[in-house]
Order: structure tokens, then C-alpha cells, then sequence
């Protein structure tokens, strides 16, 4: 079933003469708007990987381009359901979840699994017309044969992030149709098109409110789907982020902290270096009281933020800034999303029956939300979308000396 802007959209021209194909420009929009957020996801997972191991950066630029280039061959590629051939990147970007999940099924005959991590040849004797590099991690192992799992680890990324780049760029689309639905004029092609959207077989009249109720209800869909997926995913899939802090000061800044905590260490191992001051100091980080501080304790913790010092100094030094505390990046992504979606249910004028109507088949039929949000009743074969409320990642300040900080020596 087409959506909203498949169709009603006109024909539009490219600046000459030649009139564009419309679903030819909607396959670009979708598959440059998913590379776009799977580009995003590629580059911080990058960064935690050459802050693991540094020498890894100069790969960067070239393989970003080599991956991205690859997603968007497989997204432009056909998959057959039936006797009917879609683009993958039109079914990313649909609100079809039966077809969504039968690309990103690991077993299902339209997985694109096999296109994004291709199986490696087996050695063996040269075969006729067999060339050896054929896909680009036998390219970088011909060069260096420990890139191999290195190339082996960017291509799972791209399994691991694509569906969550899919809905990234989902979301922001039918943010930008509801705001527009929330301000033009109820035609009546837009009137028919959501009389067959929402399944009705009556004449009623599809009003405003409804129209913006079942967008909601599919922005909505496409975020527990997403949160749903970080309820299930392992602490290695994440996506790790630490975000630069400070200004051009921030490496000074960083290097009187490191001074300063290395000070506490000397005092503390000193006889009676752990002073009634200092020990009120780690009373309070310890959530104790003063008389249970021990001095190895206050050692132990003095060591472990010396060395996590060190190591933010080696980055600022080599990059030229400091980076804050490391948070998951997706999950704040839905925390985002969830304020948004707080903020048109406030705004918008929703039609409370309507959204019961679509919440209430729940529990009680898998899909039946989604196909409802989806405007697909026949496809409600998907797994239930599940809510699932993220405390938003609010990573702590890095610790700064205060005028009355015994640290300051």
C-alpha cells in the first residue's frame, strides 16, 4: 500500500526539460535519507574503535565511501515477493512491517543479510575464470592480512544499524507529513486516500483530526518498534558515543584536574594523609559514612580516575579535544523521539477514540497496531511493537574542582 506521499505526489522536473519519475525520486529521497543516518551511526562507531586502537583511523574516509556505496547497490537491488519486484530501499522506507521484516530476516529468501556480510570463498585449488578478490575484505586482507576482522566487523555494523537508520529517517518524514497535514486543506483526493488508508467501508467523512490521529499513531509505531529493538539488543551492539567537552581550554583544563588527583594520591599515601577534609571528601562520592572511608579505598579510587585521566588526555592531545562520558547514542535517539512524540500529543487534536481503537487489539493480536498505523490490515503478521520507556542518558559531569575541594593542594 502506498503511503501519503506516494500517493498523492505530482510529477516534478529536475530544472529542464526532462520530467522526473516521481517514484524514481522517492526511491532517492528514501535510500540517500537512510545512508545519510547509517553514515551517522558509522562514524561513532568508528571513533570507539580507534579509540581502541588509533592506527585505524587513516581507513576512515575510504571505507565509509566503500560501505555506503555498497548499502546503497543493495538498496536500488530488487526483491521478489510473489510475482512483484520492489526496491529494497522503497521497502525500508515503507510502512509495510510483513515485507520490512522479511528483508531484515537473518533466513528469509529477501534477506539482504547475505549482500551486506558476504560469505568468505573457501581455499582451495584456483578455479578457471575464480579471481581472488571479490568482495572488499579479500581487497584490504590482500593488502594486510589482519584487516580481516576488522572489515569482517564494519560489514555486521551495517546489519546491526540499517532497520534503526531505516527508522531514524522514518521518523523524521512523518514528522515532516504530520506538520504538514496539520496545516493544509482537507481535499478530497487526501480525503479518499485516508477513507482507504484506515479501511473504512462506510461513506463517513475522514475529518482533520482523524487524519492527524493516524499519523501519530504511525510516528508512534515506528518508535516502540525502534525502543523495542534496543530492549533486545546485547551491550556490544550499542552504540557507544562520547561527545568533545570545553572549549580550547578543555586539554589545560584537563591536565590541572590530572595534576590534582595525582596530589590527592601522594597525600593519601602518606601516613595520615587521609585527614578529617579528605575524608568527608569521599564520604560524600561513596555514599558512606566519614568513619568507614578506608585510605586503600580512597587509593583505589584515586588510581582508577587517574588512569581514565591519562587516557582522555592521550585523545585530547591526539585530537585536540576532551570527550565527556561515554552514553548509548540510539537510546538517546529515543529519548528524543518520545519527547516529540509527548509534544504532539499535547498539541495535536486527537481523536481519543480512534487511538483507543488502534491501541486496543494489542494485547490481544500481534501486529494489529502497526497494520493500523500502517493502513495494512492484510499484512498484520509482524511482531507486537512493545513501549518501552529508556531513562534518558544523562551521563554524568566529569568531576571539577570546587573552591572548597580538598583536592585543590
Amino acid at each position: 500500500m502506498p503511503t501519503p506521499k506516494e500517493g498523492m505526489q505530482g510529477q516534478r522536473t529536475d530544472g529542464g526539460n526532462r520530467t522526473m519519475d516521481p517514484k524514481e525520486e522517492l526511491l532517492h529521497q528514501r535510500v540517500e535519507g537512510i545512508i545519510a543516518e547509517l553514515s551517522n551511526y558509522f562514524e561513532i562507531r568508528y571513533a570507539q574503535m580507534t579509540r581502541i586502537k588509533p592506527g585505524l583511523h587513516s581507513m576512515y574516509a575510504d571505507l565509509l565511501l566503500m560501505e555506503m556505496e555498497k548499502v546503497r547497490e543493495i538498496m536500488v537491488g530488487e526483491k521478489m515477493f510473489g510475482p512483484i519486484r520492489i526496491r529494497v530501499g522503497d521497502i525500508l522506507g515503507s510502512r509495510d512491517e510483513a515485507k520490512r521484516h522479511a528483508v531484515m530476516g537473518p533466513i528469509d529468501q529477501a534477506s539482504i543479510l547475505n549482500e551486506l556480510i558476504p560469505e568468505q570463498e573457501e581455499a582451495g585449488v584456483r578455479r578457471p575464470g575464480f579471481l581472488s578478490v571479490r568482495n572488499m575484505q579479500a581487497f584490504y586482507t590482500s593488502v594486510d592480512s589482519s584487516l580481516g576482522p576488522v572489515l569482517e566487523l564494519v560489514d555486521i555494523w551495517l546489519w546491526w544499524d540499517v532497520l534503526d537508520a531505516a527508522d531514524a529517517f522514518n521518523f523524521k518524514e512523518a514528522k515532516k507529513l504530520l506538520e504538514k497535514r496539520r496545516g493544509e486543506e482537507v481535499t478530497q483526493a487526501m480525503e479518499r486516500f485516508y477513507h482507504a488508508a484506515m479501511g473504512r467501508r462506510d461513506e463517513r467523512t475522514v475529518t482533520r483530526e482523524e487524519i492527524l490521529t493516524f499519523e501519530f499513531v504511525y510516528l508512534e509505531s515506528i518508535w516502540k518498534n525502534f525502543m523495542q529493538r534496543r530492549a533486545e539488543e546485547k551491550s556490544f551492539m550499542m552504540v557507544i558515543k562520547r561527545d568533545p567537552i570545553g572549549g580550547q581550554d578543555s586539554v589545560d583544563d584537563l591536565i590541572v584536574t590530572l595534576s590534582r588527583h595525582i596530589s590527592a594520591r601522594q597525600k593519601l599515601s602518606q601516613e595520615g594523609g587521609l585527614d578529617d577534609r579528605l575524608r568527608d571528601y569521599y564520604a560524600k562520592m561513596f555514599k558512606c559514612d566519614p568513619s568507614h572511608v578506608k585510605a586503600e579505598q580512597a587509593i583505589a579510587h584515586e588510581d582508577l580516575t587517574i588512569l581514565q585521566l591519562r587516557g582522555d588526555l592521550k585523545t585530547g592531545l591526539e585530537r585536540g579535544a576532551v570527550l565527556g562520558p561515554p552514553y548509548d547514542f540510539k537510546k538517546s535517539q529515543g529519548e528524543q523521539m518520545r519527547g516529540d512524540l509527548e509534544q504532539y500529543r499535547r498539541t495535536l487534536p486527537l481523536v481519543k477514540s480512534l487511538l483507543a481503537e488502534v491501541a486496543k487489539p494489542v494485547a490481544a493480536k500481534p501486529a494489529a497496531a502497526a497494520a493500523a498505523a500502517a493502513g495494512a490490515a492484510d499484512d498484520a503478521g509482524g511482531p507486537k511493537p512493545v513501549e518501552t520507556r529508556a531513562a534518558a542518558p544523562q551521563p554524568a559531569p566529569k568531576e571539577e574542582p570546587v573552591e572548597e575541594s580538598p583536592l585543590l593542594f
